[in-house]
């Protein structure tokens, strides 16, 4: 049960990237005409690693979120605070609705 755990912090760290990445791209859209273009590429490295991490995030957090049905189905106890499960849960939603729609 540590995996899952540690998979589901991991998650939930895509998620708050995936939080940033669509903060950074309404920001990088929004921007005024004369603004400095590309205004963090002066740590290339984390916004690379924040697009990435947001891009897999629905990955990760869809099969991360049928481990979770997996386990309550299985009615098995776990150590994972309630509140990071409802957190991933509620932002696949908002994932899928990004992505896809």
């Amino acid at each position: 049960m540590n995996i899952i755990r540690f998979l589901s912090r991991f998650t939930l760290i895509c998620n708050i990237c995936f939080l940033l990445f669509v903060l950074f791209s309404y920001l990088e859209v929004n921007a005024p005409q004369g603004a400095v273009a590309d205004m963090a590429a002066r740590i290339p490295f984390f916004k690379e690693l924040i697009i990435v991490l947001g891009f897999s995030a629905i990955v990760i957090n869809s099969l991360m979120c049928i481990t979770y049905l997996i386990l309550i189905l299985l009615k098995k106890k776990t150590m994972i605070p309630k509140w990071i499960g409802i957190f991933n849960v509620f932002l696949l939603i908002a994932e899928v609705y990004y992505f896809i729609f």
